[in-house]
């Protein structure tokens, strides 16, 4: 369905149920479609872009793009409906690319085939999360419980890539039942972390690697070399190797979170990972500063402000604590784990009183969490 060169591109809804949406973003007029697949998400609406939906509008490569209202790694009974209008939609074009990241890139290379794709790209896919299968993965236990797995034999990709860090000891699992049953190419990111997306975007090479695989086949092993030789571009490279250093090292830890925010210090994350390493090691005047700037950089985002829930905590802060977890929860209420992070600071609070640490001794922590005591 390629359009004409010039025609005006268009964003159409090709399927909508309540919990899938598929988008076709179109009309550039060239012979490739990726399609892709969104990735975990703590903001659970449908009307949101997918996933590159801005990189391939401004390089004007048509796409279509799947999205998912909730963390059930599109788990849906509708799920053949929608690949079905994606397959529809894929079928005139020369080359159809399957592409996603985490939990997009376990779509992408088990759905891409059905939607037409004969190649994918996935950054940090899971093989699957059904605990049956995988029960050494339990990063994401609270959606995965609420998960009910599809029977799914659909046919491989001819050409599935997948970008990972081999360090990583999910990711590296995950890899290898992908390559136990299928003849993927593996290309390696050591500390790249969990995805590795950023580390690929810090070094200028998520845009080569879409434009290799988009012209043909991508030396694996020499793009692995280049992504090895830019590291220290990379502040998320820093970032990952700052999360691996032992809780016995905090001083390490700090070192090489500083080194993440003067490789990229326009990302919040790494102020924000920067401020939590202070507070492990001790310095939380500090880190409070640190903190402040994080929200600041992303105008009150959730995720600084629970770095600063956390750095309140540590403090012994609990009443500063609280007011941040009920500021999050009446803003963020779809977020699963928020109630569990209010409970944890109310219980603590109440054992710091001899009435409350005889309520636990009496088993009465879960009737007064419910009591929102």
């Amino acid at each position: 369905m390629n359009a004409e060169q010039g025609r005006m591109v268009a964003a159409t809804e090709l399927f909508r149920s309540n919990d899938l949406l598929v988008r076709r973003v179109g009309g550039f007029g060239g012979p490739i479609c990726y399609v892709t697949f969104d990735s975990y998400t703590d903001h659970r609406t449908l009307d949101r872009p997918g996933f590159g939906e801005h990189h391939f509008r401004a390089r004007g490569i048509d796409a279509v793009h799947v999205l998912s209202r909730d963390n059930h790694w599109y788990q849906y009974p509708e799920l053949d409906e929608a690949l079905a209008a994606v397959a529809r939609t894929t079928a005139d074009y020369d080359r159809v690319i399957a592409y996603g990241s985490s939990m997009g890139g376990f779509a992408a290379l088990h759905y891409g085939a059905t939607c037409g794709a004969t190649v994918g790209i996935a950054l940090s896919p899971q093989y699957t999360v059904d605990p049956a299968v995988v029960p050494f993965d339990r990063r994401w236990a609270e959606d995965v419980a609420r998960i009910s797995f599809r029977e799914d034999a659909l046919p491989p990709l001819d050409c599935p890539y997948i970008v990972y860090d081999p360090l990583d000891p999910h990711d590296a699992r995950h890899f290898e039942l992908f390559a136990a049953r299928w003849p993927v190419i593996g290309i390696p990111v050591r500390h790249g972390g969990h995805p590795v997306a950023a580390y690929l975007l810090e070094t200028d090479l998520l845009g080569a690697l879409l434009r290799g695989v988009e012209a043909g086949p991508v030396d694996a092993t020499a793009f692995a070399r280049e992504l090895r030789n830019r590291r220290r571009r990379s502040g998320h490279y820093f970032s990952i190797l700052a999360q691996r250093v032992p809780a016995h090292r905090p001083r390490q830890k700090v070192a090489l979170a500083e080194l993440a925010v003067a490789t990229q210090g326009d990302n919040p994350l790494y102020h924000m990972q920067l401020a939590s390493a202070l507070d492990a090691a001790g310095e939380f005047d500090a880190a409070y500063g640190i903190h402040q700037r994080a929200i600041t950089m992303t105008n009150g985002g959730f995720h600084p402000r629970h770095a600063l829930l956390l750095h309140h905590e540590r403090r012994g802060e609990l009443d500063r604590a609280l007011e941040i977890a009920e500021a999050l929860l009446r803003e963020h209420s779809e977020v699963l784990w928020l109630p569990k992070t209010r409970d944890r600071l109310r219980r603590k609070k109440r054992h710091g009183s001899w009435i409350g640490r005889l309520a636990h001794k009496l088993f009465l922590d879960p009737l007064l969490d419910k009591l929102g005591v």
